[in-house]
């Protein structure tokens, strides 16, 4: 099986890399470069799964089997700013979106968000030491959740309907 990532993030293809090798091991993933088709610092739920969509859709293009797509953004819920991401997969003729984990920002962070600015940006210029592997999630939470094994879990997810096909094709009972 070929899975293709909509990203070239060393983050981002580990992670596929490891979600995917736990149900097919023999499987090889590739990281490709994509463009979302949504802004750089996307912001609500809508905006940020249709640019792990559109990354989806893309890598599927180049032949694979799979298409993956992962997509970081920020939303407010209940006065907080959350970052947050998505990840999307398809074959084609099934696809699936599915939100990750959230994590509260700094009031002032979401200010500046709200204000056009981008997440990454914003914690270089605050000072702290922003690392790329690790991401936001790493630094907020003092390494005990890296942005990788984040986007791990949320991979392993939203392959539930490749692992348990019948689940899904199932009608609901009335």
């Amino acid at each position: 099986m070929r899975v293709m990532v909509g990203s070239k993030n060393s983050a981002k293809v580990a992670a596929v890399e490891q979600a995917v090798a736990a149900y097919w091991p023999d499987a090889r993933v590739e990281g490709m470069e994509t463009d979302s088709g949504v802004s750089n610092q996307p912001i609500g739920d809508e905006e940020t799964m249709t640019g792990a969509l559109n990354r989806a859709r893309a890598a599927l293009a180049t032949g694979a089997e799979l298409g993956v797509g992962l997509e970081g953004g920020v939303a407010k819920y209940h006065n907080q700013w959350v970052m947050m991401s998505y990840v999307a997969i398809t074959d084609g003729a099934r696809e699936v979106a599915v939100p990750v984990t959230g994590t509260p920002l700094p009031h002032a962070w979401g200010e500046a968000l709200q204000a056009g600015a981008e997440l990454r940006p914003l914690v270089i210029e605050s000072g702290l030491p922003y690392d790329y592997k690790a991401g936001v999630i790493g630094l907020l939470t003092n390494g005990q959740l890296m942005r990788d094994t984040m986007f791990c879990h949320g991979v392993m997810t939203a392959l539930a309907p490749w692992l348990n096909p019948d689940a899904y094709t199932t009608q609901a009972a009335a």
